[in-house]
Formats: structure tokens, sequence, C-alpha cells
């Protein structure tokens, strides 16, 4: 098989020759095995050393051109505050974040709101009242001809190495509940969720049409598979009612739009996953990703049994047994995730990407274990 016929067969659990394995890599401070400086170099990379891989497609959402912002930064109590103000036709959004050591040195010409550093830096969210609700539609426009145009030269240029590589191409559309923890503090928008739950649904709403819409405009151009964003829509975060409210619905039809051009849903989860079983069921996404069994209590066995007919793509730790473990630790993980999610329907690898300062010789020691099992 080739790589593209072992990824989509494994994700829609049909007989693959081996069950793949699809570890990526952080993409800065880049790990050393991470040698190649263009896409063609990584895919050749891969070739070479028989890792199996996919090329992710953005569908990205951008402020509509007449969107301007005015960074500045600011002074208090001797630390150093982004001051950011998004002009929109509709008003003005205004918002703070402590500036860092590790994020934000420079100042920006713009600070997007899609980053996962902002949470525990707000000061100030963008979106603090019904009114500034106005000015989504502009922050996150339904329709944007530069998306369109970036987007369509992107598929084209990764359409050509995907066919040469023979990889599957994946789009990576990003609603859903991720956006209220990335625009908000936690604990603040999960309290509002509770006490205002129209304002959240009001502020969800035009973000999921827009990143609909941009899948819509994916499976168009042609995606074999769309990898779904579920960072936070946990019960890291919610309940399983909230879930069931709030996150369920984005999602039901993103899946119901992918399946009727016949294309796989993969569903990014890392942990808090086992109190949403049962959701989880009752939604007919292909594949759960990145479930991660050892950074907290997460049973890959029950997960199998809960959600029959979908597949798994984890098994095993990136920050614990990839980053901190022995070689001897990680072969005894690939072993137990061989032994817990057999080889219909499984895809070894963790949800994170391999961080620089992971040891060479953990890898080393996956890819052993991975071939002796697979």
């Amino acid at each position: 098989m080739t790589t593209r016929e072992r990824f989509l067969a494994a994700v829609r659990c049909r007989a693959v020759d081996y069950v793949p394995m699809v570890l990526g890599f952080w993409p800065e401070p880049r790990h050393p095995l991470a040698t190649w400086t263009t896409g063609r170099e990584r895919l050749e990379w891969y070739r070479d050393r028989g890792w199996d891989t996919y090329l992710a497609l953005a569908a990205e959402v951008t402020p509509a051109p007449e969107v301007t912002t005015e960074t500045r930064f600011e002074e208090r109590d001797g630390r150093r505050v982004l001051h950011q103000i998004w002009h929109t036709p509709a008003g003005d959004l205004e918002e703070r974040l402590w500036a860092t050591e590790d994020w934000l040195q420079e100042l920006p010409a713009r600070c997007p709101l899609g980053d996962d550093f902002r949470p525990s830096r707000y000061l100030e969210p963008p979106f603090k009242t019904r009114e500034d609700l106005a000015c989504l539609p502009y922050i996150f426009p339904l329709e944007n001809a530069a998306d369109r145009e970036r987007m369509a030269a992107s598929h084209q240029e990764a359409r050509e190495l995907a066919e040469e590589f023979q990889v599957a191409l994946v789009a990576s559309p990003h609603g859903g509940l991720d956006w209220l923890i990335l625009l908000f503090k936690p604990q603040a928008i999960v309290m509002r969720a509770l006490e205002e739950p129209e304002f959240v649904r009001d502020l969800m709403a035009p973000i999921n049409a827009a990143y609909r819409q941009r899948l819509e405009l994916a499976l168009e151009l042609g995606a074999d598979a769309v990898l779904r964003r579920g960072w936070y829509e946990s019960t890291d975060f919610w309940s399983p009612k909230l879930y069931a409210d709030l996150a369920k619905p984005a999602l039901l039809a993103e899946v119901e739009l992918a399946h009727a051009a016949g294309v796989p849903v993969i569903y990014l989860m890392d942990s808090g996953v086992m109190p949403l079983l049962d959701e989880l069921a009752s939604v007919p996404f292909d594949c759960l990703l990145g479930v991660d069994p050892a950074t907290s209590p997460q049973d890959l066995r029950e997960i199998r049994r809960r959600l029959p007919g979908k597949a798994l793509w984890g098994g095993i730790s990136g920050p614990l047994h990839l980053g901190r473990g022995t070689p001897a630790q990680v072969e005894a993980a690939v072993e137990r995730a061989f032994a817990d999610c057999g080889r219909e329907g499984f895809l070894l690898g963790p949800g994170v990407g391999i961080r620089h300062d992971w040891p060479t010789e953990n890898l080393e020691a996956c890819e052993r274990a991975w071939k002796r099992l697979r």
C-alpha cells in the first residue's frame, strides 16, 4: 500500500498491510532529526525513513480586508502589556495581554486571535459585551476572497506533491469551542457559558459558520480527510452537558458535510476524554486522534470498547513517553499500545508534535518497536 492508502484505510477501520506510524514534528525550534527546509524535502525524509505522514491543508478564516489593527506596548506593575485595538466597520475591539519572556518579545503588526499562548495572559479579552459581537462578521467573515485565493493556491501546490509522494491531503478547519478558550480566560468563559448561554451561542455562530464555509471550500478543492481540532472541547473545561449543548451541533454539521463528500473525519482530543465517551459515540466521526494514555487517567481499552467502529490514532504519550521516558520505557509503551488497541483501525503516534529536546534514542526505540509489532 502507499502511505496515502494505508493512512486512509486505517482511519476508516479498513484492512492495511501494516499499522501506520504517524509522528509529526514541532515547527520551531526544530528537532535535530527534522533536517528538511522545504515541503518536498520533508516528504523525501519520511519516504526514506519509511514513516507515514500526510500533508496538512489550512482552512483559515482571516479578518476582512477593511479590518485594521493598532498595537503598542504599555507598562503595568513594571511589566510589559500588549494593547491591541481591532478597528472594524461595526466598532472597535480592545484587548490587553501580558507580554512574557517566552511570548511577544517584539511588537507585532497584528497579534492573531488563534494563538494558544493567549488565554493565560489576558488582562482584557477582545469580546466583553453583547455589543462587541457586532464585530464578529468582520473578524470571522463568512466570505473572504483572500482566504479563497490562498487556499486554492496552497491546495494546488500540495496536490502536486501529494500525487508525487502518494500521501493524503488533510484539511484542518479550526471551528468549535477551542475559540472560546482562545478568546477568554478559560474559567471566565466557562462560567459565562453557564450564566449567559445565549451570549456564547451568539458568539460561536458566526465563527462556526465561517469555518464551515472554509471546510466546504477545502472539500471542493479536494481534501482526502478532515482533521477537526477539539483540544479545548473536552471535560478538562466543559461538562458533558455543555459539550452536548455547545460543541456537538457544530461538529455534527461538519461531519455530515465531510461525509457527504465521501471524506473521513479525524477528531483531535488529547485529555479529558473518558467522561465524554457516550457523547463521542453518538457523533459519526471516523477516527479519534491524540488521546494521551499517560498524562491523565485514560483507558485505551475502554475507549476502544465504547467507540466501536471508530479508529484510534495515538497509543503513546508524546511528553511523558517520547519526551521524558527511556528507550526501554518507550518500547514498553508501544507494546502496551498494540496490546490495548489492536491492529485494526489503529494508527500509532501522539497527537502532539515532537519537540526539539526529546531524545533521538526514544524516537528510534519507538520506531524499532513499531516495526517489530506493526
